[in-house]
């Protein structure tokens, strides 16, 4: 259970922040917004990584 639910927080870091990148392209926010943004998905990333790590 752990494995998949840290799969999947991998996986919505990686579909969104592409997405984020368009948002912001194509329609604009604010500029502290993009690099807070960034720092939750690396934020979210880890703590997948952390969940699918069999030590």
């Amino acid at each position: 259970m752990k494995n998949f639910v840290g799969f999947a927080l991998q996986f919505a870091a990686l579909v969104f922040l592409p997405l984020l990148i368009i948002w912001q392209l194509t329609f604009g926010f604010g500029l502290l917004w993009m690099p807070a943004l960034m720092l939750a998905a690396m934020a979210i990333f880890y703590v997948g990584h952390s969940l699918r790590d069999f030590r």
